[in-house]
């Protein structure tokens, strides 16, 4: 493809690939040469994230009559803040080398909108930088470009600090369907091959859609920032000792959801001709006094704000268990096998509050009287948004159930799990269990017998109850006695684009318990509606609790 089938404008207002070569930082030209969708750039303050955003940004609108630019943040406000006074400064920056832009603004070549209600650059063509927030996304999702198509979204510092994501999956869902309509369109004229009007001095960039994530590394937790960065390049210690000598850290993977990621890690350095000497002096003394936040603010290291505010994730960054189901193999039956195992089951009908119905598999291993070891085995959500027919819920779940049963034995390999099932769901679901137990005697030919005997309620209240404080301490002093176990077959995959991509490295009950988040005015976690996702840790509690009283030695 030659440089004129691109769409190229007849005014670049002198911003050509000589210019971009000469204000690009030179540490990001080697990642920005490649041929990824997905651009992620993740790490420390000073980086610059916002400023390559804009500077790429102007540099696509300014040099081809069919590319349009969408930049975001979590609000309209902070966007609007944000990137409106880094553009000008970009503006001014190119100004040096001759680049007219800010000269077309005063001649009105090129419009700034720059209000409450709109905020962006147009050129006469129509083609437009649009400013954005998730907050008013209904003002702009979906929505075409006037002219050619959107070509570039970027959205920098995903998610602010002390905002809290109740509903992960959804989150994940409307973030990827806004990927799709804005990288859907067909009409922009693209080329993944070296073109020599974009190439300077070795350095080529491409005409491409371009997905551009800027991170900086406060939440590890947040669903984005696993799936586009933890789940492919995680910061190991090799990678942290790479990071803090080159100054910058790059992996690309060319098959990523099959458009390609490349992922850029960076510190402070990575923009230290753009920093002053206060700034290194400043960075020198915190290394001294507070390691840890220079490792984070200065390195580009993972740092886990407040974790006070979360009622386990210290307990499980330090002291979760992990293992394999395959250690567990009973070779004589081909199951495996545990002391006893038992199941729990939270079941929601679709309320207000987005809980799904969860199913949790329990296995445990005793010392004497006392559990050793408490092992999440096998869980199973039903999305209340997949089933709303409280019929086809159930039946799932008990065909789940049976088909994981036939995995396991339980008793010193004496007694197959399906044989002698131990169910607990909550008191306020008493038809749901009636339910399942009518189907797997049915449909199953479970025994009446057994069903009876081991079918039962939870009871959170009463004298027989397990109350909220009780267990809230009960997962962490299993943490802490370093006694609970997550198998590594947990882990929960979405596909996306027709790409497996794993969203919870260790499962529904880890991952709730990493997320959840203590009541502001009592040290225990906060059962209040909408503000913790307790599905799976409701069941995981309904199962454990068949041993209650022997979990600990008192």
């Amino acid at each position: 493809m030659r440089y004129k089938d691109l769409n190229p404008t007849s005014n670049n207002y002198n911003f050509n690939i000589d210019v971009l070569e000469k204000v690009f930082l030179d540490k990001l030209k080697t990642p920005f040469s490649n041929t990824s969708l997905f651009m992620v750039l993740s790490g420390a303050k000073g980086f610059g994230k916002t400023y390559v955003i804009c500077l790429l940004a102007l540099f696509y609108t300014c040099n081809f009559k069919d590319y349009n630019c969408i930049l975001s943040k979590y609000t309209y406000k902070a966007a609007r803040t944000s990137y409106m006074s880094t553009l000008k400064k970009v503006i001014n920056d190119l100004d040096r080398y001759g680049v007219t832009i800010g000269q077309a603004i005063a001649e009105k070549e090129i419009t700034v909108h720059d209000s409450d209600a709109k905020c962006d650059l147009v050129w006469n063509n129509k083609r437009k930088i649009n400013v954005v927030g998730f907050d008013n996304t209904a003002n702009w999702e979906g929505v075409p470009a006037e002219v050619g198509e959107w070509g570039m979204f970027a959205i920098d510092e995903v998610i602010p600090l002390k905002e809290t994501i109740k509903d992960e999956d959804n989150y994940r869902y409307q973030l990827i369907n806004m990927l799709i309509q804005i990288v859907r369109g067909q009409n922009l004229a693209t080329c993944l091959d070296p073109i020599k009007e974009l190439t300077c001095n070795g350095w080529s960039i491409f005409k491409k859609h371009l997905v551009i994530f800027g991170f900086n590394n406060h939440d590890v937790g947040h669903p984005i920032y696993r799936l586009f960065v933890d789940a492919i390049c995680p910061l190991t210690e090799e990678r942290k000792k790479e990071l803090e000598e080159k100054a910058v850290l790059t992996y690309t993977d060319s098959t990523y959801m099959n458009v390609g990621v490349t992922i850029v890690r960076g510190t402070t350095a990575i923009n230290e001709h753009n920093l002053n000497e206060k700034l290194k002096e400043f960075g020198e003394g915190l290394k001294d006094q507070f390691p840890e936040h220079y490792d984070s603010l200065f390195l580009g290291g993972e740092h886990e704000l407040s974790l006070e505010a979360y009622s386990y994730r210290k307990d499980l960054v330090e002291n979760a268990q992990f293992f394999d189901l395959e250690e567990y193999l009973n070779k004589k039956t081909n199951r495996f096998w545990f002391t006893d195992i038992t199941v729990g089951c939270d079941y929601a009908d679709g309320n207000d509050y987005g809980d799904d119905a969860v199913t949790v598999i329990v296995g445990f291993e005793f010392n004497g009287d006392i559990v050793e070891s408490v092992h999440i085995l096998n869980e199973y959500s039903i999305s209340t948004k997949k089933f709303k027919d409280m019929t086809l819920k159930v039946k799932s779940i008990c065909e789940w159930l049976v088909e994981v049963s036939k995995k396991y034995v339980i008793d010193n390999d004496r007694l197959y799990l399906e044989d002698k099932t131990k169910f607990r769901i909550g008191q306020d679901s008493r038809t749901v269990k009636d339910f399942i137990k009518l189907i797997l005697e049915t449909n199953y030919d479970y025994k009446k017998d057994m069903l009876d005997l081991n079918f039962g309620v939870f009871k959170s209240t009463g004298k027989s109850g397990w109350s909220i404080e009780s267990r809230h301490y009960m997962w962490k002093r299993l943490l802490s006695e370093k006694k609970l176990f997550f198998a590594n077959q947990l882990k929960v995959t979405q596909v996306i684009q027709g790409e497996e991509i794993v969203t919870k490295k260790h499962g529904y009950v880890y991952d709730q318990l990493y997320r959840c988040q203590n009541h502001p005015e009592k040290n225990l976690r906060d059962e209040r509606p909408k503000k913790n996702k307790l599905d799976a840790i409701n069941a995981a509690e309904h199962a454990i609790s068949f041993y209650k009283y022997r979990l600990f030695d008192y």
